[in-house]
Order: structure tokens, then sequence, then C-alpha cells
């Protein structure tokens, strides 16, 4: 996974760590072994102003944040589904 950092790295998702893959995918971990899990690291300077709140929809998040999380996790899950772990 190393050699797919240097595509990854224009979404600022190239830092590819193991560990904890985040509290909402976290339950999958156990019900589904073995797996692989991917949690997205954003940038959290204005995340929790709304995630998990009643005002947390997509009119309120900033729409290019979305776009690049979104083509980060997509760029990932292609090259997972093309090379495989």
């Amino acid at each position: 996974m190393a050699a797919w950092k240097p595509l990854l790295r224009p979404y600022l998702a190239d830092e590819l760590l193991p560990g904890h893959s985040g509290t909402d995918i976290e339950p999958l971990s156990e019900k589904v072994h073995p797996t692989a899990l991917f949690g997205y690291k954003c940038d959290s300077q204005r995340y929790f102003d709304l995630h998990h709140t009643a005002n947390d929809t997509f009119e309120q998040v900033n729409k290019r944040e979305l776009e690049l999380g979104g083509a980060a996790m997509a760029t990932l899950i292609y090259l997972l589904s093309k090379y495989g772990l």
C-alpha cells in the first residue's frame, strides 16, 4: 500500500496508518472477521461543529471538502479492487 501514497497525496489521504478505523465503522470489525477497515481522517477544524447534530445535513457540509473526501475514498476503493491488500 505504500506505493499508493503518491496517488492519494493530492487528496491529503496518503497517511496510511494501522489502528483505529473510526467509531462509525468500528462495529463492523466485530461482525465481519477477518476484514480490513479504513477510516477517512479529515481536517476536523469544522467537522465536529455539525457532526452528529440535528444540523448534520448535506446542505451544511462544505461541498468541496465532501468532494475531496469522496474522491479519496473512491481512489482507495479502486486501488483495493484492482490490486487487493
